[in-house]
């Protein structure tokens, strides 16, 4: 059965299935959920900083001090923690 030829002898019955998929997809729209990444119950903020050719002490002295002292004057960090890891190679 050619498509144009059953929309031409039943009219009503091709724009109910139209509406009906138009309503679908608006009601897909309004319960869709908008927020791209899922809530978390505790905000947290993690900052890795890979830099080559430092041991950890190294790493521990010139960069994670710097990095914690300008987190201090950031409003509503309650804690600044800062632990080593070592890569694998």
């Amino acid at each position: 059965m050619n498509l144009v030829s059953f929309a031409l002898r039943r009219p009503i019955t091709v724009l109910v299935l139209v509406v009906a998929a138009v309503l679908t997809g608006l009601m897909a729209i309004g319960r869709m959920p908008r927020d791209v990444f899922p809530s978390l119950g505790v905000p947290v903020l993690y900052v890795a900083q890979p830099y080559g050719g430092m041991d950890p002490a190294q790493m521990e002295g010139f960069l994670v001090n710097y990095y914690e002292y300008h987190f201090l004057y950031i409003t509503g960090i309650e804690h600044v923690e800062s632990s080593r890891f070592r890569a694998r190679h």
